[in-house]
C-alpha cells in the first residue's frame, strides 16, 4: 500500500523565497547550479527534508537571519521518493533562516526535469536547448527544493549562458552583463508566489518575434530560427485570449510578460509555466494558409488553454494533486469558450462534443475512476493527467454552467479567484463561491459527478400525459449501482425546460415530443423506448447539431454495450446523407469504423458500399476545391467526406484522384490544406512500400510542423510489413524524436491490416521501445490497445501487460485491457452484421 504520508514533505521548515543560478552546459549535457532558500523553520529539528532527484548536492549551509549563525551537516539523498536530508549537529529553534545548496545535475533525454532538446539547422548543423518541464513532480530534477504545489514561494532566476544564447524565464530580465570570458549572467525579476511547478528556464540558439503589447503585457513568440513565419496566429490568438480572459475573471493577468517557446521535443501539448509558457512546435507554430481548419483550432485551443491556466492553475493553484482537475478542467473548459469567442464560425462548442465523447468512452468502464480520488506517490499524480481529468471535467463544467447560467456561474468564477489569488484551494472552495452567486446547492450536486466514477443513463418511458425519466448507471461490462443528480435541459412539442434527476427519477409532464439533453451539452447518455427513439430519428435533421451528434453518439455506445445493433445504428446515420457538419459526420464515420474492422470479409464489401452510399452523393457536390465564400469547417467538411471515400469506402475513383494528386501535395503546390490531408491519408491507406518511402522523404523535408506529423502519422499508416518494420527502427533509433515514438507505436499497432504484425514486433523489440519513449508519456504505446479485436492478438495483448507493466500506466492499461474486452465482445455479436440497403427517398 502506498501512501500519500510516505512522499509528503514534513511542515518543520516553511519556505518563501528561491535565489537560483544555474549554469547548463550543452555540449556535456550537464548543469551547475546553487540555491539560496529562505525558510521559515517552524519546530525546533535538527533535520531539514526537502525534494532532490538526480541531483549531486555538493555543499549545504544554514543561516540563521537572526543572529549570522551558520550550520553545516551531511546531505543524503532518497532516490526512491526524490528526497534529500540536511542532518545538521545539533537542533536549531524556530525562526527565519536561508539555507544555501550547492549541486550539479545531468541534463537528461527523458523531456522531464531539466532537460535536452535537440534540433537541426537548414545547414544540417546539430543544436541543443536546455529547458524544463516540471508538472507534477520534477522540479526536483532542476534544483533542490519543496516541490509540493501548496507550498508556494517567490523565485529569482539567474541563467549563466554562452554570450550568444538566447535565455528565458518566468519574468522579465532584470540584468544582462558579460562575464568577460565568453559567457553571460542574465538575471530575472523576482516572480509572484507560485508554486515550484510552475518555474521554468530555457537556453538555446532561439530567436523571438517583437512584443505585441496587450494591456501593458508584452507577449512574445520564442522559436528556433527560422520559424518566424509560423509565428503569426499564435501571437494573434495569445493576444485575444489574453485580454478575453482578464476580462472574464474581472482580475489582470497576474505576471509581468508572456513567452510562449516552441520546443523541438516536448512530451505534452504545452506547460502552463508563469510568463514562460512552453509548447510542442505543433501546436505552437503553424502556416494558417496550408493548415486545415482542425489544426488551426488545436493551436488556438493550446495557446488559449495555456493563457487560462494564469489565473486559474497558477494565481489560484490546488492544494495537492487529487485536485489537479481544478487546474485542467477549467482551463480546458475555458479554452472552449475562448476559442468560441475567437471564432464562432467554428462552432467550437460542437466540436468539444468529441472531446466529452472520448471521456464517455473510458467512463463506460468498470475501471473508469473519479475526477478526484486520492494520490500519494508521484506516478499517480502522472497518471491523473488523462482524458477524465481535462475533457470529463470540462464537460461537467459546461453542463453545470448551462444549468446555473453562463452569468452566474461567470461571477462564481471571479468570486473564487479573487479570494484565493496566490493561494490554494481544493475542490469545496469552488463549489462554495457557484454556490454563494447562484444560491443553488452546487456542492450537493456536484459532488457525485467529481468524486465517484462514470455517468448515468437517462432511461425515458412514457407514463400516461408524460414520461417518467429514471437513471442508471451506464456501462460497457457488468452493472454498478451509482446515481447522480443530474441537471437535464430537454425540450417538447409544448416548450422547454430543465429538471434535476435524482435516483428515485421524476416525471416531465408533455404531450409528445421529448428530446433530452438539449443542445447537447448534458454529460449523459439517453436511452428511449424503441418507438420514439425511432420517431426522433425520423426528425434527425430538425434537431440542433449538439443534439444530432448526442443521438448518434448515445446509440454507438448502445451498440458497444450489446444493447443495441449495429444494423439500427446503420439506420440511424443512414439519414444523415445531407448532414452539414463535418464533426457529426466524423463521430458516424468514427463507428462504421470500427464496424469495419470487426465485420467478417464476406460482409466487409457491403459495409463499403454503405459508405459509398452514404457519402458519396454530398462528396460528389463538394467537389475537391473550395468554391469563393467557404466557411473553413464547409472545407473541413470536403475532407473528412473525401476520407471516408477513399479510407472507408474504398471508392476506387477517389483513390486514383488522391495519388494524381500526391506529388502536388507534397510539392508544396496551392491544395487546400483539408484536402491535402485527405489526399495522404487516403495514399496511406491503401499504400506500399513504394507509398511509404515517398511520405518518408515527405516527412524528412517537410516544412512545418503540422507537415511533419501528417506524413509521420501517415507512415506509421502504411499497411505493409516493411513499412512496419523500418518505422520500428526509426523510433528504436532515434530518427522519429522520441516524443512522437509512442504516437508512431500506437498507430502501427492500431493499423487493420498489418495491427497484428506489428504487436508481435513491438513485443519482439519491447526493450528498445521502451527505452525510447519518455516515461511521462509510455502510456502512448497502448492507445490503440483496445482495437486489437481478434482473439488471439487480445489475448496476447492481456499476457503480455501483465507481465511487462508499463511505468505510470496501471489506471490507463487497465482500462485499455477492458475497451479491448468491449470490442471483443462487438466483433463476437456483429461479424455477421446485416447491412441494410441504401436509403430511397423518403429517408434522405
Amino acid at each position: 500500500m502506498v501512501y500519500e504520508s510516505d512522499y509528503r514533505l514534513p511542515r518543520t521548515a516553511i519556505p518563501h523565497h528561491y535565489d537560483l543560478t544555474l549554469e547548463p552546459d550543452l555540449a556535456e549535457a550537464t548543469f551547475a547550479g546553487c540555491a539560496g532558500i529562505e525558510l521559515e523553520i517552524v519546530t525546533a529539528t535538527d533535520t531539514l527534508t526537502f525534494n532532490a532527484a538526480e541531483l549531486e548536492i555538493t555543499g549545504a549551509e544554514l543561516v540563521e537571519e537572526a543572529t549570522g549563525a551558520r550550520y553545516h551537516g551531511a546531505v543524503t539523498l532518497d532516490e526512491s521518493r526524490g528526497r534529500a536530508e540536511l542532518r545538521l549537529p545539533a537542533a536549531v529553534a524556530p525562526g527565519a533562516y536561508r539555507l544555501h545548496l550547492d549541486f550539479t545535475g545531468v541534463l537528461n533525454d527523458q523531456l522531464r526535469g531539466f532537460y535536452r532538446s535537440v534540433y537541426r539547422s537548414d545547414d544540417g548543423v546539430e543544436h541543443v536547448i536546455a529547458t524544463t518541464q516540471f508538472e507534477s513532480t520534477d522540479a526536483r530534477r532542476a534544483f533542490p527544493c519543496w516541490d509540493e504545489p501548496d507550498l508556494k514561494a517567490t523565485f529569482a532566476v539567474t541563467l549563466v549562458v554562452a554570450g550568444d544564447l538566447t535565455a528565458v524565464s518566468n519574468s522579465p530580465v532584470v540584468a544582462d552583463e558579460p562575464l568577460g570570458d565568453g559567457r553571460r549572467r542574465i538575471r530575472f525579476g523576482q516572480t509572484m508566489k507560485m508554486s515550484t511547478y510552475l518555474v521554468a528556464f530555457i537556453v538555446g540558439e532561439l530567436e523571438a518575434t517583437g512584443p505585441v503589447d496587450v494591456g501593458g503585457v508584452p507577449l512574445r513568440v520564442v522559436h528556433r530560427p527560422g520559424k518566424g513565419h509560423l509565428t503569426a496566429f499564435a501571437l494573434d490568438i495569445g493576444t485575444f485570449a489574453l485580454r478575453f480572459f482578464a476580462e472574464y475573471y474581472g482580475l489582470p493577468y497576474p505576471g509581468e510578460k508572456i513567452d510562449m517557446i516552441g520546443i523541438p521535443d516536448f512530451a505534452f501539448g504545452a506547460m502552463e509555466n508563469l510568463g514562460a509558457i512552453t509548447f510542442r512546435e505543433s501546436v505552437l507554430l503553424i502556416d494558417p494558409a496550408t493548415a486545415t481548419q482542425a489544426e488551426l483550432a488545436r493551436v488556438a485551443d493550446v495557446v488559449s488553454h495555456e493563457l487560462a491556466h494564469m489565473w486559474f492553475g497558477d494565481l489560484v493553484t490546488m492544494k495537492w494533486w487529487n485536485g489537479i482537475w481544478l487546474n485542467e478542467a477549467f482551463a480546458t473548459f475555458m479554452e472552449i469558450m475562448c476559442v468560441d469567442a475567437y471564432r464562432p464560425d467554428w462552432k467550437r462548442w460542437l466540436s468539444f462534443a468529441a472531446q466529452r465523447n472520448s471521456s464517455m468512452d473510458v467512463d463506460g468502464l468498470v475501471s473508469t475512476r473519479p475526477i478526484e480520488f486520492p494520490v500519494a506517490s508521484p506516478e499517480e499524480a502522472d497518471e491523473m493527467f488523462d482524458v477524465l481529468t481535462y475533457s470529463k471535467g470540462g464537460a461537467v463544467l459546461r453542463m453545470l454552467e448551462q444549468y446555473l447560467g453562463a452569468e452566474t456561474f461567470r461571477r462564481g468564477i471571479s468570486r473564487y479567484l479573487t479570494a484565493h489569488a496566490y493561494a490554494n484551494t481544493d475542490t469545496g472552495d469552488l463549489w462554495a463561491a457557484l454556490e454563494a452567486e447562484s444560491g443553488e446547492p452546487v456542492g450537493e450536486i456536484m459532488s457525485a459527478w467529481i468524486f465517484q466514477g462514470g455517468h448515468p443513463c437517462i432511461e425515458v418511458t412514457r407514463v400516461g400525459d408524460g414520461y417518467r425519466l429514471h437513471q442508471r448507471r451506464f456501462q460497457f461490462l457488468g452493472e454498478t449501482e451509482t446515481r447522480w443528480k443530474v441537471p437535464v435541459l430537454h425540450t417538447h412539442d409544448g416548450g422547454a425546460g430543465s429538471v434535476l434527476v435524482g435516483a428515485d427519477g421524476v416525471n416531465v409532464p408533455a404531450a409528445t415530443g421529448l428530446l433530452l439533453n438539449d443542445g447537447g451539452h448534458g454529460y449523459y447518455r439517453v436511452q428511449y423506448e424503441p418507438d420514439h427513439l425511432a420517431a426522433i430519428a425520423t426528425r434527425i435533421g430538425d434537431l440542433d447539431a449538439g443534439e444530432r451528434y448526442a443521438l448518434v453518439s448515445d446509440t454507438w455506445a448502445a451498440v458497444l454495450a450489446g444493447t443495441t445493433s449495429a444494423s439500427d445504428y446503420l439506420r440511424v446515420v443512414q439519414r444523415l446523407g445531407d448532414e452539414p457538419e463535418a464533426e457529426v459526420w466524423s463521430l458516424v464515420l468514427e463507428g462504421l469504423g470500427e464496424l469495419d474492422r470487426v465485420v467478417s470479409s464476406d460482409v466487409r464489401p457491403g459495409l463499403q458500399a454503405f459508405v459509398r452510399d452514404l457519402a458519396g452523393p454530398a462528396a460528389a457536390r463538394m467537389g475537391w476545391a473550395p468554391e469563393p465564400g467557404e466557411s473553413d469547417l464547409e472545407r473541413g467538411l470536403r475532407g473528412v467526406l473525401i476520407r471516408a471515400l477513399g479510407v472507408l469506402g474504398r471508392d476506387q475513383e477517389t483513390i486514383d484522384e488522391a495519388r494524381r494528386q500526391l506529388p502536388a501535395v507534397i510539392a508544396g503546390a496551392p491544395v487546400d490544406g483539408e484536402v491535402a490531408a485527405a489526399i495522404v491519408a487516403i495514399v496511406a491507406a491503401t499504400g506500399d512500400w513504394a507509398d511509404f518511402a515517398t511520405l518518408r522523404t515527405a516527412w524528412q523535408t517537410a516544412g512545418n510542423p503540422q507537415d511533419e506529423e501528417r506524413y509521420l502519422d501517415a507512415m506509421a499508416a502504411v499497411p505493409d510489413l516493411d513499412a512496419v518494420t523500418e518505422t520500428l527502427d526509426m523510433v528504436c533509433d532515434g530518427r522519429i524524436r522520441s516524443h512522437n515514438a509512442g504516437r508512431s507505436v500506437s498507430r502501427l499497432v492500431g493499423s487493420k491490416v498489418t495491427g497484428p504484425a506489428a504487436w508481435e514486433a513491438v513485443t519482439a523489440r519491447w526493450d528498445d521501445v521502451i527505452a525510447r519513449v519518455p516515461t511521462l508519456t509510455a502510456r502512448s504505446l497502448l492507445a490503440t490497445a483496445h482495437l486489437r479485436s481478434e482473439p488471439g492478438v487480445a489475448d496476447s495483448i492481456r499476457d503480455w501487460l501483465e507481465t511487462h507493466p508499463i511505468a505510470s500506466a496501471a489506471k490507463y492499461t487497465a482500462q485499455q485491457l477492458e475497451r479491448l474486452s468491449v470490442r471483443v465482445g462487438l466483433r463476437e455479436r456483429e461479424a455477421g452484421l446485416h447491412v441494410p440497403p441504401p436509403a430511397g427517398p423518403a429517408e434522405t
